[in-house]
């Protein structure tokens, strides 16, 4: 229960990193009848807001929450054991600095694995070190590979719609930039 308690303050100090203000998460550890999987029963509790009563993540997080959390108990433990991470969505209702933070995050994570993460923000995907673009026309699906002049091209789209938009070609260099610099 002691490691569980120091994981959720942890989990609650990423949390605010990724765009939430007050969050609550709880762990409960309670001792269960031993099993092939241990002899606990560990429970998460989750409210997005302090004002809000914390319940059980399956039944309170959407799915942009769930990632956001997953992702911030992944880092306060320690990092998973796993070598291939994948999120899907963990964008939702974020962007500008709660975008970058999380990409920040999502990038320290793949120092030691894989990470996946399916995206729409440009903030995220600028510090991935592979981009990959994912096209379905009907009901045909095709992923491609970028390079670096690709890239920008895809960031500048991803932030103006407009591919060969001035200001966005910049826009998406000056993002790139500041993920280089760290």
């Amino acid at each position: 229960q002691s490691a569980a308690d120091g994981i959720a303050a942890e989990a609650v100090a990423h949390l605010r990193d990724l765009g939430f203000a007050a969050p609550v998460v709880s762990i409960a550890v309670v001792a269960a009848e031993p099993t092939a999987t241990g002899a606990d029963t560990v429970t998460v509790r989750f409210a997005s807001d302090q004002s809000l009563e914390p319940g059980p993540v399956s039944a309170i997080a959407s799915g942009g929450e769930l990632s956001r959390l997953v992702l911030a108990l992944t880092l306060a433990a320690g990092f998973a054991d796993a070598s291939t991470l994948a999120f899907d969505e963990i964008d939702t209702g974020i962007g500008g600095t709660t975008a970058l933070a999380m990409g920040e995050k999502l990038h320290q994570l793949s120092r030691d694995r894989q990470v996946v993460c399916v995206t729409h923000l440009p903030q995220v995907a600028a510090f991935a070190d592979r981009h990959l673009v994912v096209e379905r026309i009907g009901t045909t699906a095709s992923i491609r590979s970028l390079g670096d002049d690709s890239r920008v091209t895809e960031l500048t789209r991803m932030l103006s719609g407009l591919s060969e938009s001035v200001p966005g070609l910049d826009h998406a260099r000056e993002l790139l930039d500041h993920v280089r610099r760290g």
